[in-house]
């Protein structure tokens, strides 16, 4: 009787797998859930460690930053220290290159753990797509 229901129940959850893995929208939003959920468990004041973590919109894998018009707002947001901000003075996060709600993402890069902002110049609307627009890259401490 242990059996059976074991065996149902698996038979079950590898459905369930098979349906989350074929969409990529349920794929990402399991996948982000999972990370937070161990960060929380992790680290539970993993919300002190830093600012920067808390401007990730969503976790992408690209090892890269895929910023707008392919272009660096500072030397600082090129080398992804310096800067407290998510954008460089005189420049503020867009929101109309994906990222709505924060304007940045987390990523890894060279082994580390970083943040990429899409910015536009201050005087520019932050949805509306510019080609003044550019990006900011934040290495995290961990």
């Amino acid at each position: 009787m242990i059996d059976i229901i074991s065996l149902k129940s698996k038979v079950m959850f590898h459905g369930i797998a098979r349906m989350i893995s074929k969409s990529m929208y349920l794929d990402q939003l399991f996948n982000d859930c999972f990370y937070k959920l161990i960060a929380f468990f992790r680290f539970p004041s993993f919300r002190s460690r830093g600012k920067g973590r808390a401007w990730c919109e969503l976790n992408q894998n690209l090892g890269r930053c895929n910023l707008p018009n392919n272009q660096y707002c500072s030397k600082e947001c090129m080398e992804g220290v310096g800067l407290s901000t998510r954008c460089p003075q005189g420049y503020h996060p867009s929101h109309s290159w994906g990222y709505q709600v924060t304007g940045c993402w987390c990523d890894t890069f060279r082994g580390r753990s970083i943040v990429c902002c899409d910015c536009t110049p201050v005087t520019n609307s932050p949805y509306q797509p510019s080609s003044e627009d550019c990006g900011c890259m934040h290495f995290l401490n961990e």
